[in-house]
Order: C-alpha cells, then sequence, then structure tokens
C-alpha cells in the first residue's frame, strides 16, 4: 500500500527522510521556543504514532462485529515488522558472531513505544519528571488496555474486547491534543504514515 505523509505549513531550510532529501514542514505555536526535546521527538516519532493510531482505527469494524481472527486485528499485533536485516556480514569481520540476526517487533510494540517516547518528551521544563506527565499517564492507561485487549482475544472474549476497545479509543482522544496531534476523527488516520525519523537539514548541518 502507497505510503502518504501529510504536509503541514513550510519551514525554514530543507527536511529529509532517511532514504533522501525532501521538503518538509514545521510546527510552531504552542511549541515555538519551548523545551528543545519536542521538535526533535516529533520529527522521530510522529510518523511512528500516526500509523499505530491509522492501524489501530483500522481493526475498529472487525472488533465491533466481533470478528478477532480479522487480518486488521491479527497483524496489528504480529512481529511482522523487520528491525534488523538477518544474514549481513560486519565489514572486516569473519566470525559468525559477526553476522546480524533478524530482529523483529509488531505494530503495537513499535506504537507503545513510540506514542510513550513522544509523550516523555513533551516536557516545557528540564525538571519534569516523565512518569508525572498528564499524557504519559493516559497513554500508558491506554497501553495497559490493549494488553488486556490481547488477552481477550486470545480468550476469545468478544464483549471485553469491544469495551475495552472504546476506553483506548478515549485514551487516545485525550492524548492526541496533548502531543500536538490531530484527534480520532482527522483525515490524518485514514492513511498510511512514513515511519522514518524525519531529518532536518540546513546546508551540511542535519538533525
Amino acid at each position: 500500500m502507497a505510503r502518504r505523509v501529510a504536509l503541514g505549513g513550510l519551514a525554514t531550510g530543507m527536511w529529509g527522510m532517511q532514504s533522501g532529501v525532501q521538503p518538509v514542514f514545521a510546527s510552531g505555536g504552542a511549541t515555538a521556543g519551548k523545551y528543545s526535546t519536542i521538535p526533535s521527538a516529533k520529527r522521530r516519532f510522529y510518523g511512528r504514532v500516526r500509523q499505530g493510531i491509522y492501524q489501530f482505527l483500522q481493526m475498529e469494524p472487525a472488533v465491533m462485529k466481533g470478528d478477532l481472527k480479522d487480518p486488521l486485528i491479527t497483524e496489528f499485533f504480529a512481529k511482522t515488522i523487520i528491525k534488523v536485516v538477518g544474514g549481513i556480514k560486519e565489514k572486516g569481520c569473519d566470525w559468525n558472531e559477526c553476522i546480524s540476526k533478524e530482529k523483529r517487533t509488531s505494530r503495537w510494540n513499535d506504537f507503545k513505544a513510540a506514542s510513550d517516547l513522544l509523550a516523555s518528551a513533551f516536557r516545557y521544563d528540564a525538571s519534569d519528571v516523565n512518569d508525572y506527565l498528564p499524557q504519559v499517564r493516559i497513554i500508558r492507561a491506554m497501553h495497559k488496555k490493549v494488553a488486556k485487549i490481547q488477552k481477550a482475544i486470545e480468550a476469545g472474549d468478544v464483549a471485553t474486547v469491544q469495551q475495552l476497545y472504546k476506553n483506548c479509543k478515549m485514551d487516545l482522544n485525550k492524548y492526541t491534543p496533548m502531543v500536538e496531534l490531530a484527534q480520532l476523527d482527522s483525515p490524518d488516520y485514514t492513511h498510511e504514515w512514513d515511519t522514518r525519523p524525519e531529518v532536518w537539514c540546513q546546508g551540511s548541518f542535519c538533525v
């Protein structure tokens, strides 16, 4: 499925994906001039979080229908994302230990990690404690519900899955504006996203 990246306001300089330089768009507004972890976190995690929300919402028709074996549900939790390609030998090394082993993760696990890191980055002072930030507490509460959804799916408990799914959506609707993302009824979550980090370049300097 072709990936599309949503476009916002034009930023100074050029942005690029890891595979090549393309124009990018910076957020201003609430985070302009604030603690520096925020713009960096947006570049690193926005794509992964948006993709995770998109795939989570894709599950809804099957969840509400009670079809817990629908591919859109199973693929959300399946380890289909290759994090490390296997069989790659390090240059100048002839030992077996130098050959990479394939590592995979699921869209759910990737979203869980990215959404937590994004929430933790939305600090406006270096002294803020991550565990006490409201957006961190909300997204971690959502994570616990999704873990319960997995167990309920394994048990075939449709009613529990449906109720937990609705509760997760409420958590996400609270979380998204706290990290300057659109709420769940936005067109942002009707298509796939490029999950690679964005890179900002000005001349030869890139971050």
